[in-house]
């Protein structure tokens, strides 16, 4: 009896532990359980696009738009000259704005795909950080000359919708950090966080340098500075 018993009891204990391999996400909301196998590789296959998309969106948003923000502001003509800032400049805020557009559409995707789909509010950030985003690369391909008027307008909205943007995708960079229910979590913000403190340190320290130089260039001369360089 034993023997005629034990293929059931094998089969028995694989079933069981089939079913344990059925996944339920606890990052996005998403049970997969129909099929065991069939669903721990949906899992898989959704968890390696939720990286994708962290990277995508931390390399796009967090880091290139900065990058280039920080170049335009910097290396134009004060307190930094470059002749190819600008060359530069465009370089860091379209490939930003590709790569983290594909990051936004993996995460709408992801979103779409989901039977239970909690994370609102990154969401909600994700579609509005795209769409300025969208308006600034607009308005960078169609910007006005600064001769007139409508140029210098143009300049302040694009720079402060440069800047809102950046705001933005920092927070919902975070908060997409935030919602991973795992030790995946504390990963993700050792790897981002070190990268902004660098970005950050760089622009106190270009802001300070800008300060310094404008003293300077403000600080009237001497009498007897002036005396000193009419005797040479």
């Amino acid at each position: 009896m034993v023997g005629k018993n034990q293929p059931w009891k094998v089969d028995t204990i694989l079933e069981h532990q089939m079913e344990a391999t059925s996944i339920e996400s606890t990052e996005s909301g998403v049970t997969t359980g129909l099929r065991p196998w069939k669903g721990q590789s949906n899992w898989r296959h959704q968890h390696h696009l939720k990286n994708v998309h962290g990277i995508l969106n931390i390399f796009g948003w967090g880091l290139l738009l900065p990058i280039g923000a920080i170049v335009a502001r910097n290396f134009s003509k004060f307190p930094l000259k470059c002749d190819d800032w600008y060359q530069l400049h465009t370089l860091c805020q379209t490939s930003g704005y590709i790569v983290g557009a594909v990051g936004w559409g993996t995460g709408i995707w992801l979103g779409n795909s989901s039977r239970q789909y909690t994370l609102k509010a990154h969401r909600i950030l994700g579609i509005i950080v795209f769409t300025l985003a969208t308006l600034q690369m607009l308005a960078m391909w169609l910007q006005a000359k600064k001769e007139d008027e409508c140029g210098k307008w143009w300049e302040i909205c694009y720079n402060v919708l440069g800047y809102v943007v950046i705001v933005l995708s920092i927070a919902n960079i975070f908060e997409g950090i935030g919602n991973i229910r795992s030790h995946a979590a504390e990963y993700w913000r050792w790897v981002y966080m070190p990268m902004l403190i660098v970005l950050a340190l760089i622009a106190v320290a270009l802001e300070i340098y800008r300060w310094i130089k404008s003293k300077n260039q403000q600080m009237p001369f001497d009498d007897n500075d002036i005396d000193a360089s009419q005797q040479i």
